[in-house]
């Protein structure tokens, strides 16, 4: 039976599978079964024994989760089917593709004490848009209907390109940052982790620029947006590793229970506060071309 992988980006499920198990007899073909209901799969097509990818691109609709199982074919029979893997709609690389999502509920928060909904992690999604040079990060919160002071929201990924601002940086950073009055800026930099011996000390950020163009809006949605000739620009086809989403704030009343830092890494962190979201995410490049049909 082949192991499968999905992918799902602009209209399009990638497929791939590894070799079965041939019994000694060779595989003649891979049938490859999808349906939009866990277990209700039907044929779609059949690909050469030889080949261990296929791209579906009629897996059109963005309401349908599309679900999929490969089989295997020889003299022998056929494989069974239980290897179904699903592929939701998680949006485009025009207006967002979600990288990293939190279940509903945010089922691991009441460990440690739940997160104001201004700090907990719906989901983090990049993009590029049509007819610029930029990157776009997104990050949903909860709600921003009430905007905390002193406080940061950061999305970060590892990236050599760093280090050409900062010999000792291994990411960059975009975000949004309030003040003590609760006036927002939007900006980006380059992150610094240093070691001593063994010991991984605190990372230390070094803003580098504004973000002209981001906003925030009171659903919970953070718009960033940078120029790709500011982070190293990546081409298409690089990858932007270890994508994932943070959030920080001074101590507060809303947050005494938190036991919050300023810091890059702080308590939460450690206690596994679903306001860092997890796990990280890596996100291909693909160009800032039309999300159309």
């Amino acid at each position: 039976m082949p192991s499968v992988t999905v992918r799902r980006v602009n209209g399009v499920v990638h497929l791939a599978w590894s070799e079965a198990d041939t019994g000694n007899a060779r595989i003649s073909s891979y049938p490859i079964m999808r349906g939009t209901a866990s277990g209700a799969e039907t044929l779609l097509t059949s690909v050469s024994g030889n080949q261990a990818s296929y791209d579906d691109t009629t897996a059109t609709d963005p309401t349908a989760t599309y679900y999929y199982k490969v089989l295997a074919v020889n003299s022998v029979g056929t494989s069974c089917g239980n290897n179904e893997v699903a592929a939701p709609y998680l949006g485009n690389t025009c207006t967002g593709l979600i990288v990293q999502k939190t279940p509903p509920g945010h089922p691991e928060q009441p460990l440690q004490g739940l997160a104001p909904a201004s700090l907990a992690i719906d989901s983090i999604a990049v993009g590029e848009q049509p007819g610029t040079n930029n990157l776009m990060f997104k990050m949903k919160l909860t709600s921003l209907a009430n905007v905390p002071s002193n406080s940061r929201w950061r999305v970060v990924w590892n990236s050599y390109a760093a280090q050409s601002y900062d010999p000792a940086a291994e990411q960059f950073y975009v975000g949004m940052r309030t003040d003590g009055n609760g006036n927002t800026t939007f900006e980006y930099g380059t992150i610094h982790t240093a070691v001593v011996g063994l010991v991984i000390g605190v990372p230390t950020e070094t803003p580098i620029g504004p973000l002209v163009g981001s906003t925030f809006n009171a659903d919970g949605t953070i718009t960033l947006i940078v120029p790709k000739s500011a982070v190293g620009s990546p081409a298409p086809g690089d990858l932007l590793g270890a994508v994932n989403g943070r959030t920080f704030t001074g101590d507060t009343p809303q947050t005494q229970f938190l036991e919050r830092s300023t810091l890059l890494v702080d308590h939460t962190f450690v206690k596994g506060q679903r306001d860092n979201g997890h796990p990280a995410a890596t996100y291909m490049v693909v160009g800032n071309v039309s999300c159309g049909p």
